[in-house]
């Protein structure tokens, strides 16, 4: 300290003529309204400038919860549209609120081998339970085989030993969508009676009689069909919603009377 007021004594005149000149500058801007103008919009450019790093940084790191509450948002309102949907037909395909959507992530994404699986960071301390649904904003994604506390592994769509009932749009036709372990936007449903009225550019839909996935949920548009030599049916060749080289956020569907119905099956 002794050292710092010697060292200030020896810069006495400097600190003199710095002060002076400090309130010369200030007597000059209050005089002069340019000048305190130009002082204005120095300061207001500084105070824009680290606000706006400041937003930046804040959105950076509030980023995955805005994500979650938009997730959580949008599971509320597909079970709300789920619900109206089933209230309003003639005859529901399910019960009113039978359907569960729980928002989650997908952390691992096969989809260049022939039997594709998914982990999504949701699992039993969630409600996820094996043969939840599983769906994109897009479409279909796999089904729930196995499950631990905070996540699950999903069997993806691209697995060629996997099969899930679709039918479809605006008739009771169904089949079967399957992969041919080629194109991860490609696959076929097989099983489609020959007098389904089907055309290129039709929707095909989930068809809801598994239980694991809801009636309704888009699938893919037909790319062509063919009919099967010695069989009265369709294979009907579709090009998928859903992107499955590119998932991030997803819905596991946990249908609340699934065990139930299993328990009445033949």
């Amino acid at each position: 300290m002794i050292k710092l007021l010697r060292y200030l004594s020896t810069k006495q005149s400097f600190l003199v003529f710095v002060f002076l000149e400090l309130i010369a500058l200030i007597l000059i801007i209050k005089a002069n309204n340019y000048a305190q103008l130009k002082t204005h919009d120095f300061q207001t450019a500084i105070a824009g400038s680290v606000n706006r790093n400041i937003n930046l940084i804040n959105r950076h790191f509030y980023l995955q919860t805005y994500n979650d509450s938009l997730l959580k948002q949008n599971a509320y309102l597909l079970e709300q549209l789920q619900n109206k949907h089933q209230n309003t037909s003639a005859i529901p395909a399910s019960l009113p609120g039978q359907y569960q959507y729980i928002p989650a992530y997908v952390i691992s994404n096969q989809y260049d081998l022939q039997h594709n699986n998914l982990l999504i960071n949701k699992g039993e301390a969630n409600g996820v339970q094996p043969d939840n649904g599983v769906i994109t904003t897009d479409g279909i994604a796999g089904v729930v085989q196995k499950t631990a506390a905070h996540y699950a592994k999903v069997i993806s769509i691209l697995n060629k030993s996997l099969k899930i009932n679709v039918a479809l749009k605006n008739t009771n036709y169904s089949g079967f969508l399957q992969w041919n372990g080629k194109d991860p936007n490609r696959f076929e449903v097989v099983d489609l009676p020959v007098n389904a009225p089907i055309k290129k550019g039709d929707t095909i839909i989930t068809g809801g009689m598994s239980g694991i996935f809801p009636k309704g949920i888009p699938v893919g548009k037909i790319s062509g069909y063919q009919l099967v030599p010695g069989r009265k049916s369709y294979v009907i060749y579709i090009k998928s919603f859903a992107d499955m080289t590119d998932l991030g956020p997803v819905y596991v569907i946990k249908n609340r009377m699934k065990a139930e119905i299993d328990s009445l099956k033949m």
